[in-house]
């Protein structure tokens, strides 16, 4: 079963066509000890890391799984202890597999996922890996990223379609941990499976199609809520520059939820800000008067040349970079446009393009310069192609 981990890189370097399954580290960002793990559909068949059967899980049917140390995975059904196991795999064995996960730990909310699990210890807490097919995941992931923010097929297919971009261009991205991807914004949110129809039919109808530059290379398919107007540079965001993520003039994210926003400090909390973080010079009656008054009707890379604007954004928790700096009596103003780094596609600036008429083809070719889409099949089909 420890050869499913590397399925789809064994294929990608082997020239077959692309697999469909990938491994996504879930509750990646959480501590867990102990979880129930409930059929929801199908049937689960169980098994240690050696293949033999612990047992097997119908429909409804509940187990309990419990991380103890260096052991393993305890495993318990109404209380009685089934064994310790070094790796405990769910192997769905139904026409559709569905599962939950219930963690005993407050605040961690029940998620449920489509196909197959991996769960070992690590760091004394379950180690739980999705093995999950591309498009269940591609449909997980738009849910968890975008779902709400547009109703609109098309614009889910364009979600589709640079969701499954970064998933394969970025396989080997946990490869030293044994998966492919996790499930937070280090990768991609992907909180659960789909259940939205629309959302699994955009993934089913764009199935497969990725997007590529001028070499036909999978590109970084960056994307980021609302441009405020004006997405920038990768190297000004990342230090890389990128031929297809070149800024833009983006009207297209004027007015919508995320275009702008503002944040108030008192002068002496302002000040105390830059003295703090970046040794800023408050004392200069020059640099004073800019520290208090800074426009960027364009986006800047620099508070005032000195202070890199992607360091201030995550040190006072900005929503973006894109922000002026003005005084009103003793308040400090920032006023700001846009939510997010700013690089690629702005998702409510893709919306709005899609409302007004525009195609899917259109809208990612708007963002991303110079790129194309092509079936990862075909990418693979007779050169071997290294992530």
């Amino acid at each position: 079963m420890k050869k499913l981990l590397f399925l789809v890189l064994f294929c990608v370097v082997a020239n077959c066509v692309y697999a469909t399954d990938i491994n996504v580290r879930i509750f990646a960002n959480q501590t867990i000890q102990k979880a129930q793990l409930t059929c929801v559909s199908g049937q689960y068949r169980l098994t240690d890391e050696n293949g033999k059967e612990i047992l097997k899980l119908n429909e409804n049917d509940s187990i309990t799984l419990q991380a103890e140390g260096a052991r393993g995975v305890r495993v318990l059904k109404h209380d009685e202890e089934l064994g310790i196991f070094k790796t405990v795999f769910a192997i769905g064995e139904g026409s559709k597999n569905i599962f939950k996960l219930s963690p005993d730990q407050a605040g961690i909310r029940s998620r449920m996922y489509d196909d197959q699990l991996d769960i070992s210890v690590e760091n004394n807490a379950l180690r739980i890996i999705n093995i999950v097919e591309l498009e269940n995941y591609v449909a997980g992931v738009i849910q968890s990223e975008v779902f709400g923010s547009s109703n609109d097929l098309d614009f889910f297919k364009i979600q589709a379609i640079i969701s499954r971009t970064y998933a394969m261009a970025n396989l080997r991205k946990h490869r030293r941990d044994g998966y492919n991807l996790c499930d937070g914004v280090h990768c991609q949110a992907y909180y659960g499976r789909n259940n939205v129809e629309k959302i699994f039919q955009a993934a089913t109808e764009t199935a497969g199609s990725v997007l590529v530059d001028n070499n036909r290379r999978m590109i970084t398919a960056a994307f980021h809520a609302n441009s405020g107007g004006q997405t920038i540079n990768s190297e000004d965001v990342w230090v890389t520059a990128t031929p297809y993520l070149k800024g833009v003039v983006d009207t297209f994210s004027f007015g919508m939820r995320g275009s702008t926003w503002q944040k108030t400090y008192t002068t002496s909390e302002w000040l105390d800000l830059l003295d703090k973080h970046y040794q800023y010079d408050i004392l200069n009656e020059t640099e004073l008067e800019k520290a208090l008054n800074f426009e960027q009707n364009e986006r800047k890379t620099h508070f005032h040349s000195t202070i890199p604007l992607r360091s201030m954004r995550g040190d006072l928790g900005l929503r973006s970079t894109f922000f002026s700096v003005r005084q009103e009596g003793d308040s400090v103003i920032l006023d700001g446009r846009g939510y997010g780094h700013g690089v690629g596609l702005s998702q409510e600036g893709a919306a709005r393009m899609i409302r007004e008429g525009f195609s899917v083809e259109d809208v990612l070719k708007f963002y991303y310069q110079n790129v194309g889409l092509a079936k990862i099949d075909d990418l693979f089909a007779g050169e071997e192609q290294q992530f």
